[in-house]
């Protein structure tokens, strides 16, 4: 849970003729997370490649024509394949083929056929739109346009000019009817008596009144016309309904067989991409990659019985390489956690994945995540809002299931400080308050924030300095910015503060002050001779003495400044706390206001039940932001140097080597 799995590099050396079952084998067993093998041995560069290019594009050719009938008769089930995961080859690109045109043909009439009905439905759509846009439905605009006794205008104008226009009309038998609009322009028709025209026109000139010229065919339009339309849709919409059902029909009979070809396909590219890692000689192959532990002896074991002995195989220890202490190739990472931290895996994957030497940071960020929102958005109300949407999207939804899990444990935490605050949707007589009430103690509020912070700054320093220890780094590490001895400063200053501020005594002993204040800075200016003369670097004053000097009295300033910031950030737990408590006293105080008014009963409802909406919804997101800021910037920057790579094994859930030019590839 806190460390990565071991791993091993395995290097293997096969005849050329045991390939095509060997890499099979890998596919299945799904462990190997596959390397270039000429990152380590480089002599293996000259080596010939399989040259599988030309068959993996033939491959990635028909994978599409697949996906491509699935998204069309099924787009639900595309990257759903059916089937186990045993029969993995190579297949008869011309056997595929004939089995593509097989269920092309069979699902092409259906397909063809909602199509065609489609684009007729989408054509009479867009002619309702066209007579809509030109005409208001239902309007005889045949007989007002040739009528002797009317005048009519039909065209656009602003929104904002509609009611001046029927003003002026007011004192005139008048029609002014909007039908249509378009941003900030509406459609009109304006009618008046012949007598009236001039008026009319003088109105909608006035208006900014844009005449819309309808073509001689549209001038005819009729009631008629515009129903005989609405039939048609309804018509086609009716034939379309049937198209679809036919295909449902045929889809369920092609389905199954055109899924379980993707998936041999599939399988298919798997085994070229593998082959993509592997160099070749006249007689023989070979490749490497990383496995864990657990995992190593049962491959080796297949691999030796897949090749009845032939097979030389290399097995180092991570642990015993020294380039995966000081870079090289990357050690992928694999870390099991128990299902309940999963949920907390987001958060960690969204800064980086851990290296293969760190401590993974978890279970820490789990903790200290939940604390810090539950005392910023501490309600046992809007905790158990967040809970219920937590356990909705939790199994609702497998894409989001995760992310339901964390939603879940945050109303958890937010209904445990809201016990602790005493608040339910802000109403603070309800409960009885187990510890505090944010507005009315802001003083211990904010302590326990600064407390807070400063234990977590300590436990990056700490995870700092094991990290160090475990990448046998520890003397590099030892004058870093957030190593052993800058932690004591860090520690000696807290200890100093509370003795001058919080506990009102005098200055501490002297040599406490100097011994485990001074003393670390010095050492710490020192760290060039020092690093020298344990073999470290090469030159004392790398740019010389002077601007040495001038550098690390800047750093020493930065380091007191930047661990002054980084504590002190941790106030703004404490003020979303605040700010939380005194969203409910507005929300609370507009409800009295709205209250004495009519229907004040209902009003004071709407507002409390749309104000606890709005602080739950806005809230909830910047409180979610700030946890995560103080996680990133003020903890994961103690410790978190340098990322790793995510173990990813060929074969295993489906997972495919990476192709060439992928990381790891190169």
């Amino acid at each position: 849970m806190f460390v990565a799995e071991k791993m091993n590099r395995i290097s293997v050396l096969i005849m050329k003729e045991d390939m095509e079952a060997v890499v099979e084998e890998i596919a299945r067993s799904g462990v190997l997370h596959l390397t270039r093998i000429e990152e380590m041995d480089v002599w293996a560069d000259n080596l010939d490649d399989v040259g599988v290019s030309t068959l993996s594009a033939g491959y990635s050719k028909r994978m599409r024509r697949i996906n491509d009938l699935i998204q069309e008769i099924s787009p639900k089930d595309l990257g759903r394949e059916s089937g186990g995961g045993e029969e993995i080859g190579l297949l008869d690109l011309r056997g595929v083929d004939k089995e593509i045109d097989r269920i092309e043909k069979e699902v092409e009439p259906a397909i063809a056929s909602r199509r065609v009905l489609n684009e007729r439905l989408a054509e009479i759509k867009s002619l309702q739109g066209q007579i809509d846009s030109l005409v208001p439905t239902g309007m005889p605009i045949a007989g007002l346009v040739h009528s002797s006794l009317l005048s009519t205008a039909i065209g656009v104008i602003e929104e904002s000019k509609l009611e001046d226009v029927r003003k002026i009309l007011s004192s005139v038998p008048s029609v002014v009817l909007p039908y249509g609009q378009e941003g900030k322009s509406v459609s009109i028709v304006g009618v008046v008596l012949r007598r009236d025209k001039t008026r009319l026109d003088s109105a909608l000139n006035q208006a900014g009144f844009t005449e819309s010229r309808l073509p001689a065919d549209l001038s005819e339009v009729s009631t008629e016309i515009q129903a005989r339309a609405r039939e048609k849709a309804v018509e086609i919409e009716e034939r379309l309904e049937r198209a679809r059902a036919d295909l449902a029909g045929v889809t369920e009979k092609v389905l199954p067989d055109l899924k379980d070809m993707s998936r041999r396909v599939q399988a298919a590219v798997l085994l070229l991409n593998i082959k993509e890692y592997c160099k070749v000689t006249e007689k023989t192959c070979l490749f490497s990659g990383w496995v864990p532990d657990e995992e190593t002896e049962d491959l080796v074991s297949r691999i030796k019985q897949m090749t009845s002995g032939r097979a030389v195989i290399e097995v180092t220890r991570a642990d015993k390489l020294h380039d995966a202490r000081e870079g090289g190739p990357e050690v992928p990472v694999l870390f099991k956690q128990p299902p309940f931290l999963k949920p907390f895996e987001l958060l960690v994957s969204g800064y980086g994945t851990p290296s293969y030497r760190m401590i993974d940071p978890t279970i820490f960020v789990g903790i200290t995540f939940l604390l810090m929102f539950g005392m910023m958005f501490g309600d046992v109300g809007h905790g158990l809002v967040l809970l219920l949407g937590g356990l909705l999207l939790a199994f609702k939804s497998r894409k989001w299931h995760e992310a339901g899990k964390l939603g879940i444990y945050c109303g958890v935490a937010s209904m445990i400080f809201g016990f602790l605050y005493g608040s339910f949707f802000g109403l603070e007589h309800l409960l009885p308050t187990l510890w505090l009430k944010p507005l009315e103690n802001m003083t211990d509020l904010f302590r326990a924030a600064i407390g807070f912070g400063v234990l977590m700054v300590s436990l990056g320093i700490i995870l700092n300095v094991v990290n160090s220890f475990r990448a046998r780094s520890f003397w590099k590490n030892f004058f870093d910015k957030s190593g052993p001895l800058v932690g004591v400063v860090y520690w000696a200053g807290i200890g100093i503060v509370l003795k001058l501020v919080i506990s009102g005594g005098g200055f501490p002993h002297p040599a406490i002050f100097y011994g485990l204040f001074i003393a670390p800075l010095g050492v710490f200016t020192l760290r060039g001779p020092l690093l020298k003369l344990m073999g470290k670097q090469r030159r004392s004053f790398q740019d010389g003495i002077g601007t040495y000097i001038m550098e690390s009295v800047v750093e020493i300033m930065e380091i007191l400044m930047g661990y002054l910031a980084n504590t002190i950030s941790f106030i703004r737990v404490a003020a979303f706390g605040l700010a939380h408590a005194g969203l409910f006293v507005a929300v609370f105080s507009l409800a009295g206001v709205v209250s004495a008014k009519p229907g004040g009963l209902l009003f004071s409802w709407l507002v409390l039940i749309l104000g606890n909406v709005v602080i739950i919804l806005l809230e909830g997101l910047v409180v979610t932001i700030q946890a995560l800021r103080l996680e990133y910037y003020e903890f994961f920057g103690k410790f978190f140097k340098g990322l790793g790579s995510k173990y990813e094994p060929a074969g295993a859930a489906g997972v495919a080597a990476p192709p060439p030019g992928a990381k790891g590839g190169e």
